[in-house]
């Protein structure tokens, strides 16, 4: 029997801003909400960071930071942050502040085997106009860090591209590694749903989101891709960041899940994943930007 996937509760139609009008004489939720995009807004700065930090014994310590400043102050600012090892996730972020332009977090991870460390952000902001309407906008980034920490090195060393043979070669095997768990997980949930791969040509990792910040997806344009995005952000905070409902009702927690692969069609998309204890999950989101 085919199984149900867990819908984005997500509406790419416009919502009356009037309905949204008691919001402001509330005070501001840690919330991400999809609204109309205010195309005047931008992002000067939005920035990941990673970097290699102290070491102890067989300890690294991997610094990770995000930042990002709007151009007008905003009545709400707030960061989603996701950082993957080795294709799971291993760490979040959710700064928030409200009435500012500027927002920036950072964390301290510690690791001891070789990695392949990706992270994304997702850097949003709410905006109230003179009229009380409320608008959206947001900005990606993103980064990796290869780092290796072998006994026959003297100590941790960290690379994004590699320099020599020898960080080619662990940049082939850590890449491997992720993409089996990623690929090994797809075709699993894949299968669980009794999804056909082929009605979705285009493939899209969830920490490869940040290209599309200036370049439409396949078959969309550019307002339809930020459209999308903003609608793919809530859900993904929703329905992902801030925990995974499960099949038999369950909510767990993200860390440990495989990073999440978007899978498009011309009307909805699909954001395919496992749970730590290695549960297919399928959110679905439909799309009908105009």
């Amino acid at each position: 029997m085919k199984k149900d996937y867990i819908v984005l509760t997500i509406s790419l139609v416009i919502i009356i801003s009037s309905v949204y009008f008691f919001q402001q004489n509330q005070i501001a939720k840690e919330s991400i909400t999809y609204f109309p995009i205010d195309t005047s807004v931008s992002f000067p700065t939005a920035a990941t960071n990673l970097e290699l930090g102290k070491q102890r014994y067989d300890e690294y310590s991997v610094l990770w930071e995000t930042k990002s400043n709007v151009n007008k102050k905003a009545y709400l600012r707030q960061n989603m942050g996701l950082l993957y090892a080795n294709g799971r996730l291993l760490n979040t972020m959710g700064a928030w502040k409200q009435n500012t332009m500027e927002l920036t977090e950072d964390k301290t991870v510690v690791e001891r085997e070789s990695r392949l460390f990706q992270a994304i952000a997702f850097h949003y902001a709410e905006i109230h106009d003179e009229n009380d309407r409320i608008f959206s906008s947001q900005k990606l980034s993103s980064n990796h860090m290869y780092v290796v920490n072998s006994k026959f090195d003297k100590g941790a060393f960290s690379f994004s591209t590699p320099q020599s043979e020898a960080q080619k070669e662990w940049k082939g095997l850590l890449d491997k590694e992720t993409e089996d768990v990623i690929n090994y997980h797809v075709k699993d949930a894949l299968k669980h749903f009794s999804v056909n791969s082929e009605d979705y040509p285009n493939k899209i990792l969830l920490t490869d989101l940040a290209a599309y910040n200036d370049k439409p997806f396949p078959g969309f344009t550019q307002a339809q891709t930020a459209t999308i995005i903003g609608q793919l952000t809530e859900g993904l905070y929703k329905n992902y960041f801030l925990g995974i409902t499960k099949e038999d009702g369950t909510v767990t927690k993200p860390i440990g899940s495989t990073i999440p692969v978007i899978l498009l069609a011309k009307d909805h998309l699909l954001v395919v994943f496992t749970t730590a204890d290695n549960e297919p999950v399928i959110l679905r989101q439909q799309i009908s930007a105009g």
